[in-house]
């Protein structure tokens, strides 16, 4: 199929429009995901190094669920400004009937599902499986090592209060330290110079605080100790902690042969978004029709209504499937019915459908 200048033309136009789009989109949810991960970072719920693998990790699947939207706002945007502008006037004059646009709407689509079954079906198990091993590692990690140097750290278990003051990276060592904690009624309270981390022989790992004064008991009372030591250790016990391997992380041929509900949705999932990219770039023709005189965003509401419905009919097929509500041979195939419906519907009231027919009658009468 040879393609023409004006092929071309709204092909690029429509790309221009899907790329803007979709770096807008990442940016919005990327910012949301990155304030998040500084909160747990600050929090100490992970360690700094964990930072860039989370972040790298959410953007691929952030990639993944924004791809369908994106392609569907850029069709809409970019045919929306030739309505708007009159350009797609002078096409129809020039005898360019509507349904000739999926030519060069195919043209980003098909690429763009493409490059989706390949993050779907490869990319993001491998994807998935990072993540389940980053978060197994985060759970496994001590305590310690999310300290935060400058401010006060709470500790997740017996409330107790630890003071970082500064970090001596030379000697590896953490400066001026305070730690309170309520024990048998009693207050403890440790201040010591430095503290460092300490591996014995068996590798077993110590938290050794130096030069330091333990106060034990409260002020003023008859129990009330101070003892002042040169070299204290606190043992830290290192969890365990295995990763959860889910069914997102499992292989194309691992849940093809699989027999597990989960997996068999799962499964689905990774055909069907493909699928609805396709009917959603199907359903963007009629939907970005707008009168030059209402501005060319004037159905894009109602595009991105259409759009959650369909994509949270499919989520509700995913978990149908997952708990056996609904047979696996139904799955998520009638929500693909009930949007192929709705895009012919769509086609009829435009009268797209009609005009496929009067060209078709007047190819027959002319080889005739």
């Amino acid at each position: 199929m040879k393609l023409t200048i004006i092929d071309k033309y709204i092909a690029r136009e429509i790309l221009v429009s899907f790329l803007s789009v979709i770096f807008v989109l990442l940016v919005l949810v990327l910012g949301t995901e990155i304030v998040h991960l500084l909160s747990w970072v600050t929090q100490g719920i992970i360690p700094v190094r964990a930072f860039l693998p989370y972040l790298i990790n959410s953007l691929f699947e952030f990639a993944v669920n924004l791809l369908p939207l994106g392609l569907l706002m850029g069709i809409l945007l970019a045919l929306g400004r030739l309505y708007h502008d009159s350009e797609m006037t002078a096409l129809t004059s020039a005898g360019i009937g509507p349904m000739q646009m999926y030519r060069p709407i195919m043209l980003i689509t098909l690429p763009v599902t493409l490059l989706l079954v390949i993050l779907l079906m490869y990319v993001q198990p491998m994807i998935a499986r990072q993540r389940a091993m980053i978060e197994a590692e985060v759970r496994s990690q001590v305590e310690v090592d999310t300290l935060m140097v400058g401010q006060f750290n709470r500790a997740s278990r017996g409330g107790g209060v630890l003071f970082l003051e500064s970090e001596n990276k030379q000697n590896k060592q953490i400066e001026n330290v305070f730690y309170q904690l309520q024990r048998e009624n009693k207050n403890n309270v440790d201040l010591a110079t430095s503290t460092s981390s300490y591996y014995d022989d068996d590798g077993r790992r110590y938290m050794m605080m130096y030069d330091g004064t333990h106060y034990i008991g409260n002020a003023g009372k008859a129990d009330f100790k101070i003892i002042k030591y040169k070299d204290y250790g606190i043992y830290i016990d290192r969890k365990q902690v295995k990763a959860h391997l889910s069914e997102q992380t499992k292989s194309m041929s691992e849940i093809w042969s699989s027999t597990r509900p989960v997996d068999q949705a799962e499964l689905q999932w990774r055909i069907t978004v493909p699928i609805a990219t396709v009917i959603v770039a199907f359903m963007a023709l009629p939907l970005s029709y707008t009168n030059p005189r209402s501005g060319r965003y004037a159905k894009l509401a109602l595009a991105l209504v259409l759009y959650l419905i369909y994509s949270n009919l499919i989520s509700v097929s995913y978990s149908w499937i997952a708990q056996q509500t609904v047979p696996v041979w139904v799955g998520t195939w009638w929500t693909h019915i009930i949007a192929i419906i709705v895009t012919l519907v769509l086609l009829k009231r435009r009268g797209y459908l009609a005009s496929v027919r009067v060209n078709t009658g007047q190819s027959k009468s002319v080889s005739a």
